[in-house]
């Protein structure tokens, strides 16, 4: 008959294990529970473990794998979802826009002690300044672009007439990095060409604009004569950066 030897999980513990004795063989079918240590975990990640004694010996392998939580990484993120890895889990290191990795490495694994040494961010432009701030569309800051701004140092932008601004118009310099700038969305221009197509007019026609900044309402009606066609757009529409959505008459 088959004989397993006396199990030993590093980082485990045998359920009632001082009833047996570590020099006795253990006959083939019995069945043992183990559980592990606080931070490490069995493959099945049960409290209580089974494994049975076979031919093949063990089965499954007894063993005890450590629980890794993803620690934080100063200027940089990890690419995985998951929060816990477990030992044997290779994850990788993404840098902070403005920060590069050292000695390209990227990767941090869960090992028996814990996470290998992480890799570290480094600043590109260790003296934390900024060169102009990046320059938008239609829009421009409210001051004298210099060549140089020091940490912390903020700029705002404002939009050209007819353009609206989306977005914070105050952005930061921070550690060598302009936070995201704004956009300036496109004013729409009611087009009379348009309008004769639609066989449309707008509402209040005494007030009729030539341009129409973004997030406006515009409301049409049809010309005398005609009726709203089937399945046309509503006739209180809105400016969406440059864009008007007609509807059409008949």
């Amino acid at each position: 008959m088959s004989l397993c030897d006396f199990p030993k999980i590093r980082h485990g513990i045998l359920y009632e294990e001082k009833k047996y004795e570590p020099s006795s063989p253990i006959f083939r079918g019995k069945i043992l529970y183990y559980s592990c240590e606080y931070n490490f975990a069995s493959p099945s990640n049960s409290f209580w473990t089974r494994i049975t004694c076979t031919e093949a010996g063990w089965v499954p392998t007894p063993k005890c794998l450590r629980l890794c939580f993803f620690p934080f990484v100063e200027n940089g993120h990890s690419t995985s979802s998951g929060q816990t890895h477990i030992e044997g889990d290779t994850v990788h290191i993404v840098c902070n826009q403005g920060y590069s990795l050292r000695n390209n490495q990227s990767t941090i694994t869960c090992a028996e002690e814990g996470w290998s040494i992480p890799p570290k961010c480094i600043s590109t432009n260790p003296t934390g300044k900024c060169g102009p701030p990046p320059p938008i569309d239609n829009g421009d800051i409210t001051s004298l672009s210099l060549p140089v701004y020091e940490h912390l140092s903020s700029v705002e932008y404002q939009c050209q007439k007819y353009y609206v601004l989306k977005g914070k118009k105050i952005v930061t310099c921070r550690n060598g990095t302009w936070s995201e700038p704004p956009t300036c969305l496109f004013a729409c221009v009611i087009s009379e060409e348009i309008m004769e197509r639609h066989n449309i007019i707008t509402r209040w026609r005494e007030n009729i604009k030539i341009y129409t900044q973004s997030g406006d309402n515009i409301e049409f009606m049809c010309k005398p004569g005609y009726r709203k066609a089937r399945g046309s757009s509503l006739f209180l529409t809105k400016c969406v950066n440059g864009h008007i959505n007609y509807p059409t008459c008949e």
